[in-house]
């Protein structure tokens, strides 16, 4: 097999993260395979992980393997990723709305225990967005 076939997404995803733990052993040859920008998220997840207190091997291992799903999943398309204060606000709206949604927090505990800077409608029009984002995810748009 050769090294391009080895990485072929497109065939069998699965078969990919079955044998990723050879393919990504010998961390030179890993390093060689993947794109440079790759290899660079490869070594921020795995610094992530270590820090969370995952083994040394166990956190490269996991890093391969979220590295591979987010580019076999995301690859091939440009996407915006926030910085500094609006990846702040971003992921302080996403938190709002699990919150409401899959914890049934009322709009006024959210407000008074998690954003007090906001005001009530503030949170009303965040919990709307971010409502409509989920239903265009999961229901496809009617005809």
């Amino acid at each position: 097999m050769n090294d391009q076939n080895q990485f072929d997404f497109d065939s069998d995803f699965e078969q990919l993260l079955e044998h990723l733990p050879e393919l990504t052993s010998d961390r030179e040859l890993a390093m060689s395979r993947y794109k440079e920008h790759l290899w660079a998220l490869v070594l921020l997840c795995e610094r992530r992980l270590k820090e969370a207190g995952v083994s040394a091997e166990k956190s490269y291992q996991v890093s391969c393997a979220l590295i591979a799903e987010i580019a076999h999943y995301q690859g091939g398309e440009c996407r915006y990723l926030p910085r500094g204060d609006k990846l702040k606000q971003e992921l302080r709206d996403i938190h709002m709305f699990r919150l409401w949604h899959n914890h049934s927090w009322p709009v006024e505990r959210i407000h008074k225990e998690y954003c007090p800077s906001l005001n009530q409608i503030q949170v009303y029009k965040i919990l709307r967005t971010k409502r409509h984002e989920y239903r265009r995810k999961i229901q496809p748009k009617l005809i």
